[in-house]
């Protein structure tokens, strides 16, 4: 019992089991019941059974005797101390320079399903370029903030008002360590609870530094609800992203935040030990820990502002993600003074400061985050798709005086984003592909295979929706009748489902499809009587908060999904508008997996790149898409996906004309040619179709083709292997090159 115990503790205090599916299975075997309600923090499942010591190990008692389960715990045990100890990696084995080296990589915000540390894109990237650098062996440290509150919860009524809602990660009064695998970091060499200070304005803000273990890498979140701050200060890292009600209170509190992490975060590496050869800078958000990490080289080696400034630019790189101007901070010079005053005064003379001023103001000399951060980094600069990187040297050119039009010359790159396949990629289609082979092979599974192994993953998506929407319906009161039969007349297995799911961002056109009313609906009607099946269109995404363009569009979709209702109901076919609410991580794995094509039509060029397309790509959903992004790298019209429209500001009505005659014409004939019977009743197939339709055994044989082709395809380009080897040759390598060589790194990496 104590073996088992102990097993499932280890396991849980790190957060490798978000992504080993095995870790899973054991957990629902200990209690169906209990992981159903904590699957997602399965370190909090734990300490439930703490709570009832007497049950716990009565459970136990009876797991000790089953043979199956003991196998799985011992199947779980060995794969994490295989993982954990591995007698190689892609880096001892390909880069041994690297082995022992620390790459510090700094970010406002990680996907992390149970932290609530993230909002969109780049949150979303950041947790799976430090999964992904754990898989391959690449040492590395995410440094970030620890919010109390997180990003907001969404709540919809049923007339599309959506409510925002901010939930304490922790219960009032409740220790970190009763709900969250974190652990307090400890000063170098000591048992000292790390906390860190860092100057702001007119007084000094403390963070105590939380760690987490991602696989074998660490994440430092800094906190600073701490009794020693004053109550203004304690909520600096109360939410992510604070959204004021007042502008210049928000303002204030975004660059208090970012002094924070930059400052606060070099600051937490160097005390706790850490000793990094590369910094690794995501966003303008974080660009305060390049002057950090200047002055950490002034005192270290007693060198001038001028030789520090460029030898910390060697070992720094940035990656900027996103062309949008809500995404690339900025301050007015004045705020930014005010606050940076006198930690600057305190190393640096008034002429050396005025140059960090000079390197930050843009050309209305507002304080740009992402220009002081391309301009003191210089290992590697870049974009995030081939596309964003010519749009990066176009618009940021002039930050060294280059006026080609084209940028030619400026010195920004470009690593397109990846997903870490582990993490996004359905357990079940995974093992169908390693059982055949790898991905290299996926093209001879059968075509009903994937089908049907599709369709078990629909059948989850449908379960999923139906239960957010009776979360919602219980919040309004509605009677439990009532209940369920709304939700059990939401959405149908057997149908064609086109998904939409992301940011509510502006430029990101999320109503483009819905604007042209009749049409949208002579289009449903006309594809319901050819077909006979229904073809559902799924929304899920949330907004700023104080995004009012972005709130309304919600309002919009449940508008029109009324009057879908009704014109429906008039014309006897079936179709249905649904809009799910509070998009997650929980919510993103079962809509890129569960619906038919993945809809994406943004204004170009400001998709940066974009990674729910992958995910969706590699999971066997098809994406139809505006050129932009990823895209153009990824997709190639009919083969595993489709393209459509210019995606120019002015160019939806051409834009949505093309779409409705792409899926008429050629993806709906495509989808419902079930020319195909299936040959065997497989379990996968007989899953799928429980307590649903889905007409037998037909099914589309060229359909399945493009999904695999999709999944062979993007899995092989898209993933983390992929984009950190991409950053390990144009970055991290060059950045620990150019230290050792310029006496700023030591030749050996020190042995922790």
């Amino acid at each position: 019992m104590l073996d088992i115990d102990r097993t499932l503790r280890k396991i849980v205090s790190n957060l490798w089991f978000e992504w080993n599916a095995d870790c899973h299975l054991l957990f629902r075997s200990v209690s169906p019941y209990v992981w159903g309600l904590f699957r997602r923090n399965l370190y909090r499942f734990l300490k439930i059974q703490d709570e009832n010591p007497y049950l716990y190990r009565r459970r136990l008692a009876e797991l000790l005797v089953d043979k199956g389960f003991l196998n799985l715990c011992e199947k779980v045990d060995q794969s994490f101390k295989s993982y954990i100890q591995p007698a190689e990696t892609l880096i001892s084995r390909n880069y041994p320079d690297l082995v022992g080296r620390t790459v510090a990589y700094f970010s406002m915000e990680y996907g992390i399903d149970i932290l609530k540390t993230y909002s969109g894109g780049l949150g979303i990237l950041s947790g799976d370029h430090l999964r992904g650098s754990s898989d391959i062996g690449l040492k590395m440290v995410g440094i970030g903030l620890f919010y109390l509150h997180g990003y907001y919860e969404q709540e919809v009524m049923s007339d599309g008002t959506m409510n925002v809602i901010y939930e304490s990660v922790l219960p009032p009064r409740k220790p970190v360590r009763d709900f969250l695998p974190l652990e307090m970091a400890k000063r170098a060499g000591t048992n000292e609870d790390l906390v860190v200070e860092v100057p702001m304005k007119d007084r000094t803000v403390k963070a105590r530094v939380w760690r987490a273990r991602m696989g074998r890498n660490d994440l430092l979140l800094l906190d600073s609800n701490l009794r020693e701050n004053r109550v203004h200060d304690r909520h600096i890292t109360r939410r992510l992203y604070a959204s004021q009600k007042h502008h210049e209170e928000e303002r204030r509190r975004r660059l208090e935040q970012e002094m924070l992490l930059g400052v606060g975060g070099v600051r937490a590496l160097e005390e706790a030990g850490y000793e990094p050869s590369v910094y690794h800078l995501n966003e303008g958000h974080v660009a305060f820990a390049a002057i950090e990490v200047m002055r950490l080289l002034m005192r270290k080696h007693s060198i001038s502002f001028e030789v520090a400034r460029a030898k910390s630019a060697q070992i720094i790189g940035f990656t900027t993600h996103t062309p949008v101007p809500e995404g690339n901070e900025r301050f007015e010079e004045k705020l930014a003074r005010d606050y940076l005053g006198s930690y600057l005064s305190s190393f640096l003379r008034q002429e050396e400061q005025e140059v960090i001023f000079n390197s930050a103001r843009n050309r209305e000399r507002m304080f740009d985050m992402t220009k002081l951060a391309l301009l003191l980094a210089g290992s590697f600069r870049n974009g995030v798709s081939l596309s964003h990187g010519d749009v990066c040297r176009r618009m940021w050119g002039y930050a060294w005086a280059n006026s080609d039009p084209e940028g030619k010359g400026v010195p920004i790159g470009s690593i397109t984003n990846a997903v870490h396949l582990p993490y996004w990629q359905k357990p079940l289609l995974r093992q169908m592909i390693e059982a055949r082979g790898g991905l290299e092979h996926v093209s001879e599974i059968e075509d009903e295979k994937i089908w049907f192994l599709h369709l078990e993953f629909k059948a989850k998506l449908i379960e999923k929706v139906r239960e957010r929407l009776a979360d919602q319906l219980l919040r309004e009161k509605v009677d439990s009748q009532l209940i369920y039969e709304r939700t059990h007349d939401l959405l149908d297995l057997d149908s064609f489902m086109i998904g939409f799911a992301r940011r509510f961002a502006d430029y990101k056109r999320v109503t483009m499809f819905l604007e042209d009313q009749e049409r949208l609906f002579q289009f449903l009607e006309r594809s319901f009587k050819k077909y006979g099946k229904p073809i559902h269109i799924l929304y899920a995404g949330k907004p700023h908060p104080n995004n009012l363009a972005g709130i309304k569009r919600i309002q919009e979709i449940f508008q029109i999904s009324g009057r879908l209702a009704e014109r429906s109901k008039e014309r006897g076919f079936r179709s249905q508008l649904v809009f799910i609410q509070n998009y997650d991580i929980d919510l993103a794995r079962y809509l890129t997996a569960g619906v038919d094509i993945w809809l994406n039509n943004p204004i170009r060029p400001y998709e940066a790149s974009g990674t729910s397309g992958m995910k969706a790509g590699m999971n066997g959903v098809l994406n139809v898409s505006v050129p932009d992004g990823w895209v153009p790298e990824g997709i190639r019209h009919g083969i595993n996906g489709w393209l459509f429209g210019k995606g120019d500001a002015h160019s939806a009505d051409q834009d949505r004309d093309e779409l409705f005659k792409l899926l008429e014409g050629t993806i709906l004939p495509l989808y419902f040619d079930r020319g195909a019977q299936r040959k065997s009743s497989s379990r996968t197939a007989n899953h799928a179709m429980k307590g649903d339709s889905a007409n037998g055994s037909a099914y589309s044989s060229k359909w399945a083709v493009m999904m695999k082709e999709s999944i062979r395809t993007i899995a092989h380009q898209f993933n983390t292997d992929r984009m950190l080897t991409e950053y390990i040759e144009k970055m991290y390598l060059p950045a620990l090159r150019s230290g050792v060589e310029n006496s700023v790194l030591s030749k050996r990496a020190r042995v922790v």
